[in-house]
């Protein structure tokens, strides 16, 4: 939860102190308008090119990034503990017994002792959509694997639009950057002729420079590592449901509920690797 705060400290340390040891003065890095016309081209170019739904999944790992990511080794064990619940309840009393459960989760006295499954909708609804496409009893000829591996391919297809523009916008930052320096160029122009102020002229010199400073800072010390991060979720989510499909398979075939607990866990990745006593 801390990484992240501290990681910004670092970068706006480095950049900050880094400029004050060389003698610089923070308030000539101040300039506003550059932040505008940078940041607005920026937010403006992605609202266009992106659908509402990116916007949303957008701030949703604006928050995840904040707050350390949303998948930790607690939401794996829940799910686990989860499907096992569901799968044991199936075999004991048929699949049947589990149309209540899956139709109303929110008021499942099953589903109410994971809030962390509950609270990843993404999640619910594959496990809740993949119970209820067994409680229909499908034919053997449909391949159940290829089915939710499909499903799986779909949602990370979905989720990684959000890296996708925030990576376009990486690339544009640094032209951004160089339109609000033109600008200020421009500016200085107007200054030139006449009794000509040699110090506002360097002072306009100088903001100009920072808009191209600004949007290479933005491009390569924000929206990169930002990007990476959200690639580095979205596979964490991946491994989850493909850890969570890996059981479905095997209890679709009519294994044990430990056993298909066994196969799963297999999936679980190394950063988040659950001890047989769990």
């Amino acid at each position: 939860m801390f990484a992240k705060p501290f990681a910004i400290l670092v970068i706006l340390g480095s950049l900050f102190g880094g400029f004050m040891m060389a003698g610089g003065e923070l308030i000539a890095l101040w300039h506003p308008a550059e932040l505008v016309v940078i940041l607005g081209l920026g937010l403006g170019t992605f609202l266009g090119a992106t659908p509402v739904y990116v916007w949303k999944r957008t701030m949703v790992y604006t928050g995840r990034f904040f707050s350390g990511g949303r998948i930790k080794q607690r939401l794996y064990l829940e799910t686990l503990d989860l499907l096992d619940d569901l799968s044991r309840l199936a075999r004991s009393e048929g699949l049947l017994a589990l149309e209540n459960h899956i139709a109303e989760p929110d008021s499942s006295s099953i589903f109410a002792k994971y809030p962390t499954v509950l609270k990843h909708r993404d999640l619910r609804r594959f496990i809740i959509d993949n119970f209820n496409y067994l409680l229909l009893n499908p034919p053997q000829s449909l391949n159940f694997e290829e089915f939710l591996h499909d499903q799986i391919d779909d949602l990370i297809e979905s989720m990684s639009e959000v890296p996708r523009a925030t990576g376009k916008l990486t690339a544009l930052m640094p032209g951004y950057g160089i339109i609000a320096a033109v600008m200020g160029v421009i500016l200085t122009m107007n200054l030139l002729g006449g009794d000509m102020d040699v110090a506002k002229i360097g002072t306009s010199i100088g903001a100009a420079l920072v808009g191209t400073l600004t949007g290479i800072f933005f491009a390569f010390a924000v929206f990169a590592p930002f990007t990476h991060s959200i690639e580095i979720m979205i596979r964490q989510d991946r491994a989850l449901f493909e850890m969570t499909a890996s059981f479905f398979v095997a209890f679709a075939h009519g294994v044990s509920p430990s056993m298909a607990m066994e196969v799963a866990r297999q999936r679980v990745p190394p950063e988040f690797a659950l001890p047989r006593n769990d």
